[in-house]
């Protein structure tokens, strides 16, 4: 299939040479789909390589910023989706960097893991009584894990932040995986059970505080792939924080920077346009449905020489129809995991969790075992700390965010909260479901037409989708101008390269 892709470009970058000088400097007219932080961040990277004057507009039905959301609750907003940053995700936090968005620690005081008889685990408010806990269960792995991880992130993914400096991009998440190391791609063929007991994890770590990973951050256990598992880990660390008034304010600043026509509207259809002249020239004709006042609604198109799918083509809730392509698109199927966040302010059920008084409660609670109807019971900080609550928390009292695979039943709520004086949910497809050997879809759907959520195959997360962007980014650039020695090269250029692209 590569081989069909170089060909395509090939052929494209002839025409283009046997056309004048005026065609030449021709910009492509550019469509992307969907405005969440892998839209706005391919939007933001395509102004910049195609520069002011090239035609870039972004659909979005619903709202900027996708999956980075807020949720209000007693008079103060809180993270619904996206919601940690690692010092590490390098860029994100070029982003908060250049449009001067403060940055918020995200720290818990304490943890606790909750499985079939309770809480079987609990960090203490002193450090050295923790560490000291911590040893005394899990011996050595924790220091094992810390030298795995930065092995990991130093010497292996930190390489795909080379390889886009130099301009250089992948038409698969699996050579793009393989540009890191080919033991990265072997993570996403085994198990993160397997992975971990290779690197020299206990029993206990991976069953307790792995699992508890998991559960949390992807609603999932550890017979994950290897590489997923590795990033949550990661995102299990210290050094988290999140953006003042909501990581929102990212890909909204994003969209802003790139300056693009903001389209509000639902695209129904991308149709290959058929080429009369047989030149080989490729341009596709997006169909929207465009909401007016009232309940009325209006259906237009427009053209476009590049389309960038920047929103999961399956799990879903609204369909893409892919019309006139010689065979099916896409011709893989990936299952999204559906989650439900549960925010409630109330107070914590002592019963159910035998504690005393609501302060024994830890600020996160984790649930090893998959049979547990919830994955996790967190105290999260607003977003916004310089508003004030609408009413005064009673004793006891928080707005407490629980992660769950499904939305409770009322006896299931009242199991885990014994008042409640509000109570929100927000259900989200947020992720694939992660097996080992999991497909890993490709980049590039057709001839220009381009797939940004593919990185999603191998890890859902905002970094992880900002370096898919990115990549989607560099490749068109890369095809539309016959760079194709910056395209699937598994090798770095030399130090001395001058062809870097700008962040």
């Amino acid at each position: 299939m590569r081989l069909i892709y170089v060909l395509l470009g090939v052929l494209h970058f002839l025409l283009q040479s046997s056309c004048s000088v005026q065609d030449d400097e021709m910009l492509p007219r550019i469509g992307i789909i969907g405005a969440g932080i892998s839209g706005t961040s391919a939007a933001y990277f395509l102004r910049q390589l195609f520069g002011e004057k090239a035609i870039i507009d972004v659909f979005e039905s619903n709202k900027v910023g996708g999956r980075t959301a807020v949720i209000k609750i007693n008079g103060q907003h809180y993270e619904a989706g996206g919601s940690v940053i690692h010092k590490k995700n390098r860029y994100m936090v070029n982003f908060a960097e250049k449009f001067n968005k403060s940055a918020m620690p995200v720290s818990a005081s304490s943890f606790g893991l909750y499985g079939d008889n309770g809480i079987v685990f609990q960090t203490s408010n002193w450090l050295p009584i923790t560490l000291a806990k911590l040893v005394w269960r899990y011996g050595l792995s924790l220091y094992t894990l810390r030298e795995w991880t930065h092995n990991m992130v130093e010497n292996k993914f930190n390489r795909i932040y080379d390889f886009q400096e130099k301009g250089m991009a992948f038409t698969t998440v699996e050579d793009l995986l393989r540009a890191m190391g080919e033991d990265m791609v072997n993570m996403t063929r085994h198990s993160l059970v397997e992975v971990l007991n290779s690197a020299g994890l206990s029993p206990r770590f991976i069953d307790e505080l792995a699992m508890a990973a998991m559960r949390n951050n992807y609603g999932q256990t550890t017979s994950v792939h290897g590489f997923v598992g590795a990033v949550s880990l990661i995102g299990a660390e210290p050094a988290l924080w999140s953006v003042l008034n909501g990581n929102k304010e990212i890909p909204e600043a994003l969209l802003h920077e790139a300056k693009v026509s903001f389209i509000e509207a639902q695209v129904n259809t991308v149709a290959l346009m058929k080429d009369e002249l047989g030149t080989g020239s490729v341009t596709y004709e997006v169909e929207y449905e465009k909401k007016n006042s009232g309940d009325k609604s209006s259906t237009d198109s427009k053209e476009y020489d590049i389309v960038i799918v920047a929103a999961p083509i399956e799990g879903s809730k609204s369909k893409i129809s892919f019309d006139g392509f010689p065979n099916q698109i896409p011709s893989f199927s990936q299952k999204y995991h559906s989650t439900t966040a549960m925010f409630v302010q109330g107070s914590i059920n002592k019963t159910t969790f035998n504690i005393q008084h609501h302060d024994e409660f830890p600020s996160d609670l984790f649930t090893i075992n998959p049979d547990i109807f919830f994955n996790s019971i967190g105290k999260p900080s607003p977003v916004d700390p310089q508003q004030s609550p609408d009413q005064p928390f009673k004793p006891g009292q928080a707005v407490w965010k629980t992660f769950l695979n499904k939305v409770p039943s009322e006896e299931q709520t009242s199991l885990l909260f014994e008042d409640r004086q509000d109570i929100r949910m927000v259900n989200w497809l947020a992720y694939p479901e992660y097996t080992p050997n999991l497909k890993l879809p490709p980049f590039q759907l057709f001839d220009r037409l381009y797939y940004v959520n593919a990185i999603e195959s191998a890890a859902a997360a905002m970094e992880m989708n900002v370096i898919g962007s990115r990549n989607v980014a560099l490749l068109a650039f890369n095809q539309w101008h016959g760079n194709f020695d910056k395209i699937d090269e598994p090798h770095l250029p030399p130090d001395n390269d001058k062809g870097k692209s700008e962040l």
